[in-house]
C-alpha cells in the first residue's frame, strides 16, 4: 500500500507545485478509477476548469479543495504515485490519470496496480465518507498525549501487531511501518497491548513519531525493482526490519525473523523485542 509517510511526501511536494492552478485538460484510462462517478465524462466535467485552492491531506487520501466548494479525492494504490509534470511529457503505460493546466504543467498518476481511485465530491460532504469515519489517529496530524494513548491502549487488549495494522486504533502504517516502529521501541509483536509497562508505552509512543517523520525527511520508503532482474522489491536504509529475514538487526546483531502472530506475518527481532 502507500502508507501515511508516503502520502504526506506526495502532499508536501505537490502543494507547492500546483497550488493556485487551473486544470485544463482531463484524461482517465481506465474508468475503473472514476468509478464512483457514472462514467469519465462527468469526471471531467467536475474538473474542467477547477482551480485547486489548497492541497490536504486526510489519513491515507490526498485532497485537491477546489473553487465552487468541490474537492478532488485521490485515494492511492498499492504501488501509486502522483507527480508533477510538463504539459509536454508523455504519459506512460502505468499512467492512469493526466491532467494538465491552464498556465502549464500537468499532474500524472502512476498507478501498475490499477487500484488506485479518484472522485470528486462536495467539499460539504467529506465528512460523510466512509474513509474518513474510522476514527483512528493521524499521528503527522493529530495532537494526542502519551497518557491518553496508554488508555487506548489499555482498552484494546490486543497484540501489537495487530494494533498498529488497524486503521480504527491508528491510520497508514501498514505492515511495513507496524513492524518497523515496534522494532524501534523494542517491543515484541505479539505483545498485548494492555500488557505494557508506562515506560514502555512511552517508549511505543515516541518510536511512532521517531518512525514517521524520519521517513519523512527521507522522501518515503523507496520501493524499486532489483537490477539483477527479479524484481523483487527493496527498501530505503531506514527500514531496519521489514523484508529483513536473515539479515542481522543493527541493534543485537541477532538475525531477522518473519513470525505468525495470530495469522498475520511480521518481521521482528526476537534478541532485541521484548
Amino acid at each position: 500500500m502507500t502508507y501515511l509517510p508516503e502520502v504526506e511526501v506526495i502532499r508536501k511536494e505537490l502543494e507547492k507545485e500546483v497550488q493556485g492552478k487551473r486544470f485544463k485538460t482531463i484524461n482517465i484510462k481506465s474508468a475503473s478509477s472514476v468509478g464512483r462517478h457514472r462514467n469519465r465524462p462527468e469526471f471531467y466535467k467536475l474538473l474542467d476548469g477547477r482551480k485547486i485552492e489548497a492541497v490536504t491531506r486526510r489519513g491515507t487520501l490526498l485532497l485537491f479543495e477546489l473553487d465552487e466548494g468541490q474537492t478532488l479525492v485521490v485515494a492511492l494504490g498499492s504501488r501509486s504515485g502522483l507527480t508533477r509534470e510538463t504539459a509536454t511529457e508523455e504519459a506512460g503505460p502505468d499512467t492512469q490519470f493526466t491532467a494538465s493546466f491552464t498556465t502549464g504543467g500537468a499532474l500524472h498518476l502512476v498507478d501498475p496496480a490499477k487500484d488506485a481511485e479518484l472522485f470528486v465530491v462536495p467539499t460539504a460532504e467529506l465528512e460523510a465518507l466512509p474513509e474518513l469515519s474510522t476514527g483512528g489517529i493521524d499521528a503527522l496530524a493529530d495532537t494526542f498525549t502519551w497518557h491518553a494513548f496508554g488508555q487506548e491502549l489499555m482498552l484494546r487488549q490486543q497484540a501489537l501487531a495487530l494494533l498498529l495494522r488497524d486503521e480504527t486504533f491508528i491510520l497508514g502504517l501498514g505492515d511495513l511501518y507496524a513492524d518497523e516502529i515496534l522494532w524501534s521501541a523494542g517491543l515484541s509483536p505479539q505483545r498485548r497491548s494492555n500488557s505494557l509497562t508506562s515506560q514502555e508505552v512511552r517508549r511505543l509512543y515516541r518510536a511512532i513519531f521517531e518512525v514517521l517523520y524520519e521517513a519523512v525527511k527521507q522522501g518515503g520508503v523507496e520501493v524499486y525493482d532489483d537490477t539483477d532482474g527479479d524484481d523483487e522489491p527493496e527498501y530505503a536504509d531506514f527500514v531496519k526490519v521489514y523484508d529483513r529475514v536473515a539479515e542481522q538487526c543493527v541493534r543485537c546483531r541477532r538475525p531477522i525473523e518473519q513470525v505468525a502472530v495470530e495469522g498475520v506475518m511480521v518481521y521482528a527481532c526476537s534478541g532485541c523485542q521484548t
